[in-house]
């Protein structure tokens, strides 16, 4: 009987300790890229300057919405489109704070989801969801 006890408790304390962006969010998204124009060349590096993806237009990459070093440390990327007579241009995929962190936690997760869980996870966070990238022609 106190075997039973001890689990059904751990197992209700264990629903406290899980935080609500961390129960419906993973740290990886899909993030389509498209242009304006077919086959654009682009680079996308991460925060840390490291090269994540070459290569054409459309694509879809999965990123990591937070960085390896992790706590409190969204994910930033960056790309740099180029096409033979159009100009270069550099567009950011930047970072959001999920709703589900802010509103799921004060009901769920508390302090402990607030604080620990979900900046460690990095789940808290959401990337812009897609980029559309507006080539212009050089003149």
């Amino acid at each position: 009987m106190k075997k039973l006890f001890l689990i059904l408790t751990l197992g209700v304390f264990s629903n406290f300790l899980c935080s609500c962006a961390t129960v419906m969010r993973d740290n990886n998204q899909a993030v389509p890229i498209k242009a304006n124009v077919e086959k654009v060349d682009i680079r996308v590096t991460n925060k840390a300057g490291e090269l994540i993806y070459e290569g054409q237009t459309p694509t879809t990459l999965t990123l990591k919405t937070a960085s390896k070093s992790g706590y409190f440390n969204p994910e930033k990327y960056t790309i740099v489109a180029s096409k033979d007579g159009f100009k270069t241009q550099t567009s950011i995929i930047d970072w959001h704070v999920s709703s589900w962190y802010w509103a799921g936690n004060l009901v769920i997760g508390g302090l402990i989801g607030y604080l620990i869980i979900d900046p460690i996870t990095g789940d808290m966070y959401y990337l812009d969801e897609e980029v559309n990238l507006n080539m212009s022609p050089i003149k």
